[in-house]
């Protein structure tokens, strides 16, 4: 009952939280049966709560046995179907319960229940895969060992793709692959059980890896990050692909990475070269607080005419800013304050934030809406302001990021005239680096698709089978 209340709440936040929640195979995840959901693992206990809001079936979780130890803690996760797994490095002495643990899973399997684990047992706010752990491998078969191979357990992996998780209004790209039979593993297990637990747990890894972006090197996954917010804009336009859709967004970070990978190995310099550049040309952008989209954008404003658009628009949408600002501010930033309080680790940022806001809004809405209703005693009133609560929230937030923007124009106005030669060098800079990626681009497409290809394929993205959330 506790799990369902709590997985409706958060369907809700989940509407608010992200701008744009999407995901990829939901059909992949089967209607009945038993199955292990396997996923990447970068936002702490944020991710098992977005999970069991996309699964179309109620889901056991399995959660560190740390927890546990917490008398409130160990009345309340079993209730929210949480299942405790002890880690020899977290309750060394408790690892024995493991066997009931288990056992459990395997009376579970044999319901045709769904169980939802994190086989890189750690979470990191990384573009990269872990470790996989065999603890879902050797679970799933032997599950099937004690029903003689008969359930038909299934694992499907899912791979989770935060723009920023810790981030409000960012974006989730949720991929989820096509299930693993366990029992193709049955005469291999039969021969060796040690051999074929690492061979299922290899295939989830590759799964995993083919999911997400993966990039293990972190220099290099910050120059990949570089490269995407100078071009990634363009190459999706070029590649005639819509921004608003995420297997597109993902493909192309894909291609990015990819294209990286290709070039550190067979020309290491040229790539050094080209780091550097755009490494200095965004530290002067964050030295004079400004954004590469202005700076893109810069020969096509209409300095008079701009200006005048966005005092009215300033004006006209300050009141309505207030009032959602006044309504909403509280409920919004407690969150947010409270993770970095609560926690050092940026992992736990986002999730913190994400699911103490679900009640922050819930309990300050509630009590705003009883005010207005001691005040007024008109159902009318009480609705038009609850309903209003929500919506003012969102377009004072992005009143302020419009704000923020029209500042950086007014400053790049500013700058352009007062500082020609550093704008005029600054946009020098920026189309030396764009043609070069441009020129690398074409190099990778000839070496990935052959010479007789185009430089910019236009070939469409599958992604049939689509949701968004």
């Amino acid at each position: 009952m506790l799990y369902q209340i709590i997985r409706s709440l958060f369907r809700i936040t989940n509407k608010f939280y992200f701008k744009t929640l999407q995901v990829n195979g939901l059909e992949n995840i089967p209607k009945k049966g038993p199955v292990f959901l396997a996923a990447n693992h970068p936002s702490a206990f944020m991710d098992p709560l977005v999970i069991a809001t996309i699964s179309p079936r109620p889901l056991f979780i399995l959660g560190k046995g740390v927890l546990f130890q917490n008398p409130l803690l160990k009345w309340l996760l079993p209730h929210l179907n949480i299942i405790p797994i002890f880690r020899s490095h977290e309750t060394p002495g408790l690892t024995s319960k493991n066997k009931d643990v288990f056992s459990q899973c395997y009376k579970h399997f044999a319901k045709g229940g769904a169980i939802l684990a994190f086989p890189e047992g750690i979470s990191l706010t990384e573009r990269k895969i872990k470790k996989i752990q065999s603890g879902t491998a050797r679970i799933c078969l032997g599950a099937e060992a004690e029903n003689n191979f008969s359930l038909d357990v299934k694992i499907v992996t899912i791979g989770l793709n935060f723009s920023n998780p810790h981030k409000f209004q960012s974006d989730l790209f949720i991929n989820i692959d096509k299930p693993i039979n366990v029992s193709d593993y049955y005469d291999q297990y039969k021969q060796d059980t040690f051999k074929a637990a690492h061979a299922l747990t290899d295939e989830i890894r590759k799964r995993l890896e083919a999911q997400v972006v993966a990039i293990q090197d972190s220099d290099v996954d910050k120059f990949v990050a570089n490269i995407e917010t100078i071009f990634k804009a363009q190459l999706l336009e070029d590649l005639g692909h819509s921004p608003k859709v995420m297997a597109h967004d993902f493909n192309t970070t894909r291609q990015i990475s990819d294209s990286v990978h290709y070039f550190l190995e067979r020309d290491p310099q040229r790539v050094e070269v080209l780091k550097n550049k755009i490494s200095s040309y965004l530290n002067k952008l964050d030295n004079l607080s400004l954004d590469d989209k202005l700076i893109k954008g810069v020969e096509k404003t209409k300095p008079v005419s701009d200006t005048i658009f966005s005092i009215i628009y300033l004006t006209l949408g300050f009141p309505l800013f207030l009032y959602g600002f006044i309504n909403n501010f509280l409920p919004f930033r407690i969150p947010f304050w409270c993770a970095r309080l609560i926690s050092k680790r940026p992992e736990f940022h986002g999730s913190i934030a994400y699911s103490m806001g679900t009640f922050t809004f819930l309990i300050f809405y509630t009590l705003q809406i009883l005010l207005v209703n001691k005040l007024t005693h008109d159902w009318r009133y009480v609705l038009g302001y609850g309903l209003s609560l929500p919506i003012s929230g969102l377009l004072a937030f992005y009143y302020y990021k419009r704000f923020k923007s029209i500042r950086g124009s007014w400053k790049i106005f500013s700058l352009f005239y007062k500082r020609t030669t550093v704008m005029t060098s600054l946009i020098t800079e920026r189309e030396i680096i764009i043609n070069e990626l441009e020129k690398a681009r074409k190099e990778f497409v000839i070496y990935r698709d052959g010479p007789k290809q185009e430089a910019v394929s236009k070939e469409p993205i599958e992604n049939d089978n689509m949701v968004d959330l």
